[in-house]
C-alpha cells in the first residue's frame, strides 16, 4: 500500500504537489465558468432590452 505520510508525519512532496495541481485546476475552471456566466447574462440582458424596445415601438404606434 502507498504511504501518504512519511515517518515524521509529514505529507510527501508528490502528494502535496498533486493536491496543489488539483486546487489550481479547480480555481482556473471556476474562473472561466464564472466569467462565461457573466458574459451570458450580459448578452441575455441586451437581447431582453432589444425586444422590449421593439415591443414599446409597436405599442406606441398602435395607440
Amino acid at each position: 500500500m502507498i504511504s501518504i505520510k512519511s515517518n515524521k508525519g509529514q505529507i510527501s512532496l508528490e502528494f502535496s504537489l498533486l493536491v496543489m495541481v488539483v486546487v489550481l485546476s479547480a480555481i482556473i475552471v471556476s474562473y472561466y465558468l464564472i466569467s462565461t456566466a457573466i458574459e451570458t447574462k450580459k448578452a441575455n440582458v441586451e437581447i431582453i432590452n432589444q425586444s422590449s424596445n421593439v415591443a414599446e415601438k409597436v405599442l406606441s404606434n398602435v395607440s
